[in-house]
């Protein structure tokens, strides 16, 4: 109830907003036209956040929403606030000439972060396919798109694979050791056993030790007669063992049973059978003088060598206790010192805590997740709402039809044979039913019909016309076709007109610049106007509702009744069609036979078909695989390895940070540079709000460029997992076995298959290999041409703007491909730009944060400073190698440090290097001559460089 309350105030909290942005974007339509593009990209610069934040709550509200008919209005807003906030984006791309873009002056004067203006994951993402070609798919078995451990994986890592198979290390000259592939899983489970076991062994002995110890008379066996002899337990050490875990140790061959007892040497009686024997009393003999000083110096000396063995002892226990007080002092001293630096550490820690040097990794997300299961419980009830909507439909058109239906038919009927007489009183004849595509008798009804005194003048101009002679039927024949000449001239002039004035603005711009209008219709785009459309009847239409008393979200019957009503009232008439129909016949046949005239039936009217641009009928393609099944086109796939499944990669491990500081280098040092790696994870996700359910614009296809390890794979199975689309794999090494004749065949198959299962992805990877200006000598066996030959005619030209099918291609050598052709297949080629420093330093972080034990405030700051440049498979792999189980093992006594990383780097038999500035410089200028933003802000840039050298020049010549 609460949340429904909560759910409802945020709606019209949300309402509110968008009048607001409506109302500030009729306020910059009131601008005055502009050159500045400085002014037009601020404007709408601040119209785009603003349509950010809009966007996020009609998301919300549309995720939240389970009264079904609200839920559709925000739909349509939902669809129209995402295509006008890409439209604004689209028109801060011309401006600025790039596919980045930075509104930080609309941030700070709007009070907000990056982060409030970033595109996330739509609610309504992953997309869900019917349930018969869901359970279809699962039951086929696919192959990974990427196997572990391959070279592919494009930087990108696993916690599975952690730790690498081993490979054959040389022993000695010309020996190898074989290859041993571990079982891992089988190892964990073994390990895991191992210890469960040892762990209820020594429970059990614990139980049995208690009970013998509490209960002797019940669990003692009873004595007996012959010596038990123990076999003693001996634990052995084998080289290489060691413990796992740290566990108690238990005897386990405790013996529990009780010993013979010793009878004869009891204390307290005498056991049976023992006969006591008299002792014999001695006769005393008294010592002489003589043996009593014997005796005496005997004592003596005793007593003396005792004093001295005393003596000996003392001195003895006297230098042990000084050894034991020496070794306490210094167990003493050193841990004073430990403790010290202990204390010295962890003041250093908070210290740098508190500066914000470092995240202690440690996010508190109780109440986020708690928050996150609450939506997700009631986002899980909108299909239980959908259902009921649909049911209390059905009911009431059942109800409206029986209750209603005879009535209204009975009323429809009366109407069209009242027609008929009118018709028949009036003119003596039956006019011809409308057809059900020109709108049946519903034309009847309203009126909308030929009248009677309509047909009469008809009839009239007909005898006239036949009246007249054939010069007179040509003269206005003549007349006629130079009216329509004449038509269309001036419709031919208006064209030349409009086009010459279009050439003169183009010119104009040109030379003078781009002068904005933002009354034009680049500014006034239909989105906007659905926005105030839909926002409007929803105000006109929900007015006298009160939407905080309908807590249990039930539908407004009325509007159900009244839609249903109109629907039973239209079948009733197609209904009403065939009969009056035949009953008009009747009437016609009867009127004929009456007048004796000969009757002839009417020919029947066909819809007419729909024409192409140019006014041609459409020619629709002939698809040579419509007689094939679903099931017998997945198993195909499958057979060809064409469908595979991707691991679950999100955005969120694309990890990179953005470029702060590009807004004022592009906007007032007229600088241009090079785009962050986060800003290339947010474009990529605006461009995916066309991949759901609802209608948003989106590219055909995307190709992805850059050196090896930046991330194209593990972006392209992130827009697969993000999007829950099903993945076609079209490389040339999948595409390899096809015959040359046959691949036009195949490519039909793959994209009926893909709109079958949309979304879906259909990815190439390496796809500038089918695109080779020269095929190398090893891949001639595979003719990789053959798919670049059909890939834009077959795939990319058949996909239509609602399709929610997506072709992604990447590339790390694009120069080798003929740029036109493979210009041709993509809408979006982005570059993948390399880590500064920002994303250096996140990298290292998400590296090692996976390792619990690697301390959290290593010095992150130089050793990013050092590698920046590096790819982030490069420092992924350092991080995986070095901190290895036997390295981290070792760091209670030995705490890893910066420069073991930077050996890894460095020391190694072959070094490892950033990938060199004239190297990535092939891959900017090849993207200069795709990308057309790109093209034309080079140019801009070399102008405006060519200008600063010249005023720079005009200023040394003023000094001279």
């Amino acid at each position: 109830m609460a949340q429904a309350k909560a759910v409802a105030k945020f709606w019209i909290t949300t309402t509110d907003l968008l009048d607001h942005v409506l109302k500030h974007e009729k306020r910059i339509q009131l601008a005055e036209p502009t050159k500045d593009g400085r002014i037009v990209h601020r404007l709408v610069s601040d119209l785009f956040c603003r349509y950010v934040q809009l966007c996020r709550s009609l998301e919300r509200c549309y995720d939240q929403t389970l009264q079904v008919q609200k839920r559709a209005v925000i739909q349509q807003l939902l669809e129209a606030g995402q295509a006008r906030m890409l439209e604004l984006r689209t028109k801060l791309q011309e401006i600025e000439l790039s596919e980045f873009v930075y509104v930080d002056g609309a941030l700070q004067e709007q009070h907000l972060i990056p982060d409030d203006v970033l595109a996330v994951r739509p609610c309504y993402f992953p997309a869900r396919r019917p349930d018969e070609l869901q359970a279809l798919l699962d039951a086929q078995k696919l192959p990974p798109f990427i196997e572990p451990g391959s070279d592919a994986e494009d930087g990108s890592s696993s916690d599975e694979s952690e730790q690498p198979e081993e490979e054959q290390v040389p022993v000695g000259k010309g020996i190898n050791r074989p290859v041993v592939k571990r079982d891992r899983r089988k190892e964990r489970l073994q390990a895991a056993l191992n210890l469960i076991t040892a762990h209820e062994r020594a429970r059990q002995a614990r139980v049995r030790q208690t009970n013998f110890r509490l209960h002797p008379d019940r669990y003692y066996p009873k004595p007996i007669d012959e010596e038990i002899v123990d076999v003693p337990y001996e634990f052995f050490y084998r080289p290489g063992q060691f413990m796992l875990y740290p566990v108690k140790r238990t005897v386990y061959n405790w013996d529990f049973r009780m010993k013979k007892k010793d009878v004869v040497h009891f204390a307290y009686y005498a056991p049976p059978g023992w006969e006591e024997q008299t002792v014999r009393v001695a006769s005393v003999r008294w010592p002489d003088a003589k043996e009593l000083a014997l005796k005496q110096q005997a004592e003596d000396d005793a007593a003396a060598e005792l004093a001295q063995v005393e003596a000996a002892k003392r001195l003895e226990e006297a230098l042990e206790r000084i050894r034991l007080n020496r070794a306490a002092a210094k167990i003493q001293r050193y841990w004073r010192k430990f403790n010290a630096l202990k204390a010295q550490k962890k003041h250093r820690f908070d210290r740098s805590k508190f500066l914000g040097l470092f995240d202690d990794y440690e996010p508190k997300l109780g109440d986020a997740l708690a928050v996150a299961e609450v939506r997700a419980a009631r986002r899980a009830r909108q299909p239980e709402f959908d259902r009921s909507f649909v049911a209390a439909i059905a009911d009431e058109k059942a109800r409206i039809l029986r209750i209603r239906g005879p009535a209204l038919l009975e009323d429809i009927t009366d109407f069209v044979r009242a027609w008929f007489r009118e018709w028949y009183d009036e003119t003596l004849a039956f006019d011809l039913i409308p057809e059900p595509f020109q709108g049946g008798t519903v034309l009847i009804v309203r009126g909308e019909t030929l009248t009677p005194l309509e047909y009469l003048a008809l009839e009239r101009q007909k005898q006239l016309d036949k009246l007249k002679t054939p010069e007179q039927k040509k003269k206005e024949a003549d007349a006629m076709k130079a009216a329509k000449e004449r038509e269309q001239e001036k419709k031919r002039e208006e064209k030349a007109r409009l086009k010459e004035l279009a050439r003169e603005k183009r010119a104009r711009e040109r030379k003078e610049g781009k002068t904005y209008d933002f009354t034009e219709p680049e500014f006034m785009t239909n989105a906007y106007l659905t926005l105030e459309e839909t926002l409007a009847r929803y105000r006109k239409d929900w007015a006298f509702v009160n939407e905080l008393d309908n807590l249990q979200d039930l539908p407004i019957m009325e509007w159900i009744t009244l839609d249903k009503f109109a629907e039973v009232h239209q079948e009733l008439h197609a209904e009403v069609h065939e009969l009056l129909k035949s009953e008009r016949e009747l009437l016609q046949m009867a009127l004929c036979k009456d007048e004796r005239m000969k009757y002839k039936p009417p020919k029947p009217k066909k819809p007419p078909r729909a024409k192409g641009a140019k006014g041609k009928k459409r020619k629709e393609p002939i698809d040579p695989t419509a007689d094939l099944s679903v099931e017998s086109i997945l198993n195909e796939l499958v057979e060809r390895n064409v469908l595979k499944t991707c691991r679950k990669r999100t955005f969120e491990d694309y990890i990179g940070d953005f470029n702060y500081a590009a807004f004022e280098r592009r906007n007032r040092l007229e600088q241009d540079p090079p785009p962050g790696m986060g800003e290339v994870r947010t474009i990529l996700q605006s461009y995916l709000y066309g991949m759901g359910p609802l209608a948003a614009p989106k590219p055909k296809s995307l190709c992805l460029v850059g050196p090896p390890g930046y991330g194209k794979t593990l972006l392209l199975e992130a827009i697969c997992n993000e999007t829950g689309s099903t993945l076609f794999d079209l490389s040339v090494d999948t595409c390899g076995p096809i015959e040359p004749n046959n691949m036009a065949h195949f490519l039909q198959l793959v994209l009926r298959a893909a709109r079958l299962l949309q979304p879906s992805v259909l990815a190439i990877e390496g796809v500038h290999r089918g695109f080779y200006k020269k095929v190398p000598q090893p891949e001639q066996p595979l003719d990789p041409a053959k798919l670049g030959k059909h890939l834009f005619k077959l795939i990319v030209k058949q996909l239509k703007p609602e399709d929610k099918v997506l072709l992604v291609g990447t590339s790390d050598q694009p120069w080798v491909a003929k740029v036109g052709p493979l210009k041709k297949c993509f809408d979006k080629i982005l570059l993948l730009p390399r880590p500064d420093y920002g994303s250096t330093v996140l990298l290292w972080q998400y590296a090692l944060r996976r390792f619990p034990t690697v301390p959290r405030d290593l010095d992150l700051s130089a050793l990013a400073k050092v590698t920046t440049g590096y790819s982030a498979g490069q420092i992924l792999e350092c991080a995986q190698q070095v901190l290895n189980i036997r390295r981290r093992m070792q760091f209670g006594r030995k705490p890893l440090q910066v420069g073991e990383l930077l050996d890894h780097f460095l020391a190694g038999t072959t070094p490892q290097y950033p990938i060199a500035d004239k190297e990535y410089e092939k891959f900017v200028k090849w993207h200069r001559k795709v990308d057309k933003l790109a093209k034309q802000r080079a140019k801009v840039m070399r102008e405006r460089q060519l200008l600063a050298e010249q005023m720079a020049a005009k200023a040394a010549g003023a000094k001279k």
